[in-house]
């Protein structure tokens, strides 16, 4: 910064906008989307979902999305009830404005807040991008997404999320490394977490480089990853199950002989396990 003191040139009116910049960014973007949710969740009249018309084990009554949060974390709530109180949210948010938009990034920000110590902390090699700068960027994905969404398939919240992370993986891209993947070990990922997120990117790079088609990797990826029976994947694309099994299985033997020389990753590394 200028300094009268050092007589490089006196402090003018284009310093300011830097000054509050920086001031701005002294407070982490995801603290201020936390706070943002604590005061919409508070008060005489929070954002509540109506637990008694969702039903699927909820507590019968208006529940803050404070305590929403706290239910759908807990490991005996079941997918089914996530998907159900996903789609209430996602449903608010398209239809009711900007405080519901906010009530599902609040509801959502344990699993955002893991992709950016996760997955989008080594993206601060690119120059001029901190951790909140990074943030915001999957904030700002993560609303878009809100609208985009198909609430007809499963797992809502880590679509909602993963398709965010997506985004800013792509704008931040900078270089390639190269990973070995083996498809044979993805029926053992666990896609609800959040770490092994960069399964979806070796399957994007592998598509990217035409070892795959987007058509082959969905298959893989619902098949493998999601658990979906291939007979009833078959009924719902109109073939049968033995096309099916034979389209995986050429592709995967595809992705198998790439192992050797290793699968081009066009992300950097992104798995630090320090804090935000």
């Amino acid at each position: 910064m200028t300094s009268t003191i050092t007589g490089v040139r006196p402090a003018d009116h284009s310093d300011r906008p830097t000054r509050r910049r920086s001031n701005a960014e002294a407070r982490h973007v995801l603290d201020v989307a936390e706070t943002t949710f604590d005061l919409l969740t508070r008060g005489p009249a929070p954002l509540s979902v109506d637990g008694a018309a969702l039903g699927h084990g909820l507590p019968a009554r208006m529940i803050p999305l404070d305590e929403v949060r706290a239910i759908l974390l807990h490991p005996s709530t079941g997918q089914g009830t996530r998907d159900i109180v996903w789609r209430e949210l996602v449903l608010r948010a398209r239809h009711q404005g900007s405080s519901w938009v906010m009530g599902c990034v609040g509801v959502a920000l344990p699993g955002l807040k893991g992709i950016v110590r996760n997955r989008l902390r080594g993206l601060v090699s690119k120059p001029g991008a901190g951790t909140s700068r990074v943030a915001g960027d999957l904030l700002s994905a993560f609303c878009e997404a809100l609208h985009e969404i198909d609430l007809e398939q499963p797992r809502i919240s880590q679509r909602l999320v993963g398709r965010s992370a997506k985004v800013v993986q792509r704008a931040y891209r900078w270089h390639a490394q190269v990973i070995p993947v083996d498809p044979c070990t993805l029926a053992r990922v666990n896609p609800a977490d959040p770490s092994e997120g960069h399964v979806d990117l070796l399957m994007d790079s592998a598509v990217q480089q035409g070892v795959i088609t987007s058509f082959e990797a969905e298959i893989i990826t619902m098949t493998r990853l999601e658990g979906m029976n291939l007979a009833d994947l078959g009924g719902k694309l109109g073939m049968s199950y033995a096309a099916l099994v034979k389209r995986r299985s050429r592709a995967e033997k595809r992705l198998v002989a790439m192992r050797d020389g290793g699968l081009r990753d066009d992300f950097a590394s992104l798995m630090s396990k320090t804090g935000v």
